[in-house]
């Protein structure tokens, strides 16, 4: 249990694990390299994701085979690699300059083309991707953590960095990437519909009356309880408000920051209940 509060400790220091140590990049480095070595079927797919979450499992084992207190270090800096709570916060405000929306920093966040957006629809994309990496950066991995330890966190981190490199539904990656999207949905399923709890009971509702995707709860939470209109032109659209401003990027990251506050509670009550349950 020591490990959660060394984790955010680590989060408090430095954002981010340095590259070369960080698990995260080297799920992310060896599921590119066997896209690039492998024939792009599903099941040459299936096998690299297969690999990747073994890797990820393997890691999670290594504390057990060190002494205390190298142990409990090695377990919280898993953790901490799996969550990201401080370097999304920096993201979005990298994204906030001079009062102004910097549209090349939205393009380091999102997916989408940013190219043509006006401001609202830039600050609409910040906001979304602040909601989703609430699921996928922190509730998520605190909830797979807290019911099955630190193997549970960096499994769930390896499928969603799988899923970020090729789950994609383009001709490059359907097939491919099939397997890495299909359980990163599965994975996500009931964090994303814990989420909207954890905003307020009151945008329940709400939340899942204008969810745009299958996993898409947080983002509807999120324009639900700010009142706003998010759009992602071409894909869906929120109505749940106004259009959003610049201003609302900063609302949205004390929503987030309140968010990891509860999310990290609810782990550590679950890790303790589930700890002396078995």
């Amino acid at each position: 249990m020591i490990e959660l509060p060394l984790a955010l400790l680590f989060e408090a220091i430095k954002s981010e694990p340095p590259e070369k140590i960080h698990p995260s990049v080297a799920f992310g480095k060896l599921m590119g390299f066997f896209y690039s070595i492998f024939p792009k079927t599903k099941l040459f797919g299936f096998v690299s994701l297969t690999i990747v979450i073994a890797f990820a499992f393997f890691l999670s084992t290594l504390p057990n085979h060190l002494p205390s207190p190298v142990r409990e270090i090695l377990a919280a800096y898993l953790l901490y690699s799996s969550i990201s709570v401080r370097s999304m916060v920096e993201h979005a405000r990298n994204c906030l300059r001079n009062g102004r929306i910097v549209r090349e920093e939205v393009a380091k966040i999102v997916s989408r083309d940013v190219s043509s957006l006006n401001d609202s629809k830039l600050s609409s994309a910040v906001i979304e991707s602040v909601a989703e990496n609430f699921v996928d950066g922190v509730l998520a991995p605190l909830l797979y953590y807290a019911l099955f330890g630190i193997g549970g966190a960096l499994i769930y981190r390896a499928v969603n960095i799988c899923d970020a490199m090729v789950g994609y539904k383009d001709e490059k990656f359907k097939d491919f990437g099939y397997f890495s999207a299909k359980l990163d949905d599965l994975l996500n399923f009931v964090p994303s519909r814990i989420s909207p709890l954890l905003y307020s009971p009151k945008v329940v509702n709400c939340a899942f009356k204008k969810n745009p995707k299958l996993n898409g709860h947080s983002i509807a939470a999120m324009a639900c309880y700010l009142k706003l209109k998010l759009t992602k032109v071409g894909s869906y659209v929120i109505d749940a408000g106004r259009e959003p401003e610049i201003g609302d990027v900063n609302r949205s990251l004390r929503v987030f920051i309140r968010l990891s506050a509860e999310a990290v509670l609810l782990s550590a009550v679950l890790r303790l209940a589930s700890t002396y349950t078995f």
